[in-house]
């Protein structure tokens, strides 16, 4: 199970280093770094509170789904909303480049910041779902 969320984050460091592909070299390094450190922290984290309340034996301790829900909850904004700005910076420099006239430019502007709101919004249930899981 904990191997999951290894994978998952493991694919999800690439695939923010690859978003970024065509950037300036630092740039690429500090988001590498940023979202490794945190991963490292993050599934620490999640080691130690299933450690604690014995999450993955029984019987589980008390306070130890709601330790892991607020672990999780904090870490799904440290991972979502530099995730969106990142997005948001290659979505709207991508339009900026398609599209040649104003209005159409505009418009995929408005386009693409409601894509990336209802991604954003989604994102923080499929990260709740995937790290914390159905537990009560």
């Amino acid at each position: 199970m904990n191997t999951f969320k290894i994978i998952v984050l493991i694919i999800f460091v690439l695939l923010m280093y690859a978003l970024l592909k065509g950037e300036k070299r630092s740039l690429r390094l500090i988001v590498l770094s940023y979202f490794s450190v945190l991963s490292v922290m993050f599934i620490s984290g999640i080691f130690y509170i299933s450690e604690k309340y014995q999450l993955n034996d029984g019987p589980v301790l008390d306070g130890g789904f709601v330790s892991l829900f607020n672990w999780v909850s904090a870490f799904s904004y440290l991972y979502i909303l530099p995730a969106f700005l990142v997005m948001a910076y290659r979505l709207l420099g991508l339009a900026g480049n398609l599209f040649e006239e104003k209005r159409i430019r505009v418009i995929m502007y408005l386009v693409f910041v409601a894509v990336l709101w209802l991604v954003g919004y989604v994102s923080f249930f499929i990260f709740t779902l995937v790290f914390y899981g159905f537990a009560p």
